[in-house]
């Protein structure tokens, strides 16, 4: 397309008018041939065209911004921040608990990621916590099992999803060339009773 560039005499900023006739007989006007009016910018009360550097560099930012906020959307459809903080509480109810009772929670916690890390499902890592800490079949004990595992696979598909993030920033970041990819986040949320 064709835009007329020009600094406007009354507040002294850079308009383009997509016909000539639209700009007034004082004023100076250059003609471009652009993709988009925005590839016009005032440098230094010089007009000229992007650079193909500028421009990558600004799709860059944008496809940045929209992804950190696609990743929030992509969290909180899932896990909302309210169920996060009751998590926390949760986590923190459960080991007090459990520690109360004199189970050792850090083993706890290193069992609990390790399941989760192994791809265990969360019948078998419940069974695998209540065969090795919980010999007297204790219903509490096991109900706050279930309740600190609940946490650790929802806390594990946020790093997940965090971790895929970090794959596609790093892959825009490297990005030489205009058209960006576009990123759709695809780790799924876990299936819990």
């Amino acid at each position: 397309m064709k835009v007329w560039a020009y600094i406007n005499p009354q507040t002294n900023t850079l308009c383009c008018a997509l016909f000539p006739e639209a700009i007034s007989s004082n004023v100076n006007a250059v003609e471009f041939d652009v993709s988009s009016p925005d590839d016009v910018i005032l440098d230094n009360n010089t007009i000229r065209l992007k650079t193909d550097a500028e421009k990558l560099s600004e799709a860059k930012q944008k496809v940045i911004n929209d992804l950190s906020q696609k990743i929030t959307s992509y969290i909180f459809k899932y896990y909302p921040d309210v169920k996060q903080m009751s998590d926390d509480t949760d986590k923190e109810n459960g080991e007090s608990y459990l520690a109360y009772l004199g189970l050792d929670t850090m083993s706890i916690r290193k069992d609990i990621a390790s399941l989760i890390l192994s791809n265990s499902d969360f019948q078998t890592a419940l069974n695998t916590l209540n065969q090795k800490y919980n010999s007297n079949n204790d219903n509490m004990v096991s109900y706050w099992f279930s309740q600190l595992l609940k946490v650790a696979y929802r806390k594990f598909f946020v790093f997940k999803v965090k971790q895929e993030y970090s794959t596609y920033l790093q892959q825009i970041q490297q990005a030489t060339s205009l058209p960006l990819p576009s990123f759709d986040f695809k780790t799924p949320f876990p299936s819990l009773p």
